[in-house]
């Protein structure tokens, strides 16, 4: 029996802090910060430990932070005291069911960040796979995005899913996209070579 030697990335992630994040997080506040709506209206799917959620609420968001697990709901709500903010609306569930749900509602949201895993489990034993269901939650996801100014994040972490790939799962639930960047996530080795950690899907559009 062999033990992997945890890297310092491997020590971030196990703390649920994940630095390759920060050009994401530039692009919520950024985002949110140059919207007209007064204050805009974010939501965060699998949103895991909530650094997205504490930059959106920091930069004046309405934040909705979703995931599946309890606990790791709790850990997020540690992280808001923390951090000095309040209000941050929680909701332990299933993130494809409650967007479903908030289709129906015919509510919208200027701000969506998805970060799903290439496979969880949802709070009743709901079975979530990227590969089967990325493109079902895409075209669920974009009907809520608001028509005047909004931004929308998808981060993939799966060995299959190229740039290419998330390119067209994007420009196929929106053909109606603009300013579209696709691009990978990395941190930058002090040696010199850049570690992929994955593939990123974002774009945005302000009110006229």
């Amino acid at each position: 029996m062999y033990h992997k030697v945890p890297s310092r990335i491997d020590i971030l992630q196990t703390c649920g802090i994940f630095p390759e994040q920060a050009v994401n997080w530039d692009y919520i506040s950024e985002s949110i910060k140059s919207f007209k709506t007064p204050k805009p209206r974010v939501l965060n799917l699998f949103a895991y430990t909530g650094g997205a959620s504490m930059i959106a609420r920091a930069a004046g968001a309405d934040t909705t932070h979703v995931d599946s697990i309890k606990q790791v709901v709790t850990w997020a709500n540690e992280n808001q005291e923390l951090s000095g903010l309040s209000d941050i609306r929680w909701v332990v569930e299933d993130a494809l069911k409650f967007v479903k749900r908030e289709v129906k509602r015919g509510n919208k949201y200027n701000g969506i960040i998805l970060d799903p895993p290439a496979y969880g489990h949802g709070p009743k034993g709901e079975k979530w796979k990227l590969e089967d269901h990325i493109m079902e939650m895409m075209q669920d996801v974009v009907q809520l995005l608001d028509p005047k100014e909004h931004f929308l994040i998808l981060n993939t972490y799966s060995l299959g899913f190229s740039s290419v790939i998330v390119e067209n799962l994007i420009t196929m639930a929106y053909p109606q996209v603009e300013n579209l960047e696709i691009g990978e996530l990395y941190l930058q080795a002090t040696a010199g070579p850049k570690l992929p950690l994955g593939v990123f899907g974002k774009f945005r559009k302000f009110a006229k």
